[in-house]
């Protein structure tokens, strides 16, 4: 765990009252620094990253489509001859030679600026993609950083248990030795010792299995990993319900993507929908086009004009434009389904912030008033009126008071860095603090 001081550092400051304040250390990690660290390194982000980029190489080449086009035609053409004439009538001789650069010039093709939108929307749906893959590692980063933090703090509580509990243990020692206590306030001060270096020893394991965790989300090596920033209690009220749901409405990733998915549909429906228009499309070409050896003075220029237009197809386009019009109304569908799980969530998380932030100012008040139990009851039994089992009890109360409150510190700030996922930005943003 990088030792005593590196776990000092990370605990939280719930309580400066109630706990010894940490001594001044560098620059810690904060949350922001660990999310915005695991989003230049995670490869998931980099993964969809690269999406991006290539459905907009796929953009570039669909808006290529409706350019004018440029290409070298050149070929040789036999033709099978009786007595010295073409057997077909289209021949123009027994050898053609054909050597020409051809310009074609789109005039109105629907289906090739159906494929551009096509593409387009498709680029669109990656780039919310990506930032759905950027909250989704924010969210995991944030997770694994309240959970270190969390166990961090409770090694904090628990090494300053330990610490009073050995006091104690020492000072009953030298009251027995002088006749002033009883050997069972001797063994219940020890056993109040044991139980504290219990919890010590329980909690280690699990603080050095949280920081490889945030380390390996992070890409630190875990011994190079920064000993965390205070968390400190929530600076902000939390913003009202219904702003919560506005702002996943308009930011949230996954009703992005939903959205552009239903963009998506929308423009292969106009795909076959544009299979039954014509096509019309401007032809010029210079070159040679002659039955002899070609030669300078077969060089000249053609123009053309084309139409393609779709007749009867045994309902092909049809069944097409209806396949189209099922998908658009179940992404459709399926967004609004999504609205009702984002706005589902939202409540019930925005519930749970609330409970937390209950639970915070109750147990900050349960801790302040038994440490003046532990303090009074210390008293007493220095003093020789109060047993150790007291004693005991009222250090115990006075632990789990602290261990419950450290839990709640740390589930009223997980509480609204939910919130602020659940909206769709990343925590720590403002209204969020």
């Amino acid at each position: 765990m990088g030792g005593v001081a590196r776990q000092a550092a990370a605990c939280l400051l719930v309580a400066s009252a109630l706990l010894p304040a940490p001594a001044a250390l560098g620059a810690g990690l904060t949350l922001e620094a660990a999310i915005q660290r695991a989003l230049g390194n995670q490869a998931l982000v980099q993964q969809a990253e690269h999406r991006v980029a290539e459905k907009d190489a796929l953009r570039r080449a669909a808006h290529a489509g409706v350019l004018p086009s440029l290409s070298l035609v050149a070929g040789s053409i036999w033709a099978q001859t009786r007595k010295g004439q073409p057997v077909l009538v289209s021949a123009n001789g027994a050898t053609e030679v054909i050597g020409q650069v051809q310009l074609t010039i789109p005039i109105y093709a629907p289906q090739t600026y159906a494929l551009e939108a096509l593409a387009s929307n498709q680029l669109a749906v990656a780039r919310y993609q990506e930032r759905q893959a950027r909250l989704l590692v924010a969210a995991q980063v944030t997770a694994a950083y309240y959970r270190l933090a969390l166990w961090d703090n409770e090694l904090a509580v628990w090494r300053r248990a330990l610490g009073v509990a050995q006091e104690l243990q020492a000072a009953t020692e030298k009251s027995y030795h002088a006749g002033t206590r009883s050997r069972l306030d001797l063994t219940q001060a020890r056993l109040t010792a044991a139980r504290a270096r219990a919890g010590l020893n329980q909690t280690v394991p699990e603080a050095k299995a949280a920081l490889r965790v945030l380390a390996l989300q992070t890409a630190y090596v875990p011994d190079t990993l920064p000993p965390l920033v205070p968390v400190t209690l929530p600076s902000a009220d939390l913003p009202h319900e219904t702003v919560l749901t506005a702002q996943a409405t308009r930011t949230q990733p996954l009703l992005q993507v939903a959205e552009g998915e239903i963009q998506v549909a929308r423009a292969t429906l106009h795909y076959h929908q544009a299979a039954r228009l014509p096509v019309i499309a401007a032809n010029g070409a210079y070159g040679l086009d002659t039955v002899t050896v070609p030669d300078a003075r077969g060089l000249g220029w053609q123009a053309s004009l084309s139409l393609q237009m779709p007749i009867f197809g045994f309902g092909r386009n049809r069944d097409n434009v209806a396949a189209a019009q099922e998908h658009l109304a179940a992404m459709e569908a399926g967004k609004r389904a999504l609205m009702l799980q984002v706005d589902s969530r939202i409540a019930g998380d925005y519930g749970t912030a609330l409970a937390a932030d209950n639970a915070l100012h109750d147990d900050r008040t349960m801790v302040r008033e038994s440490r003046a139990v532990y303090k009074m009851t210390r008293k007493g039994y220095l003093a020789g009126a109060l047993s150790a089992l007291a004693l005991q009890q009222a250090e115990s109360n006075w632990v789990q008071a602290r261990l419950r409150l450290a839990g709640a510190a740390i589930r009223a700030r997980l509480a609204r860095a939910q919130l602020a996922l659940d909206s769709g930005i990343l925590p720590e943003s403002e209204g969020m603090r």
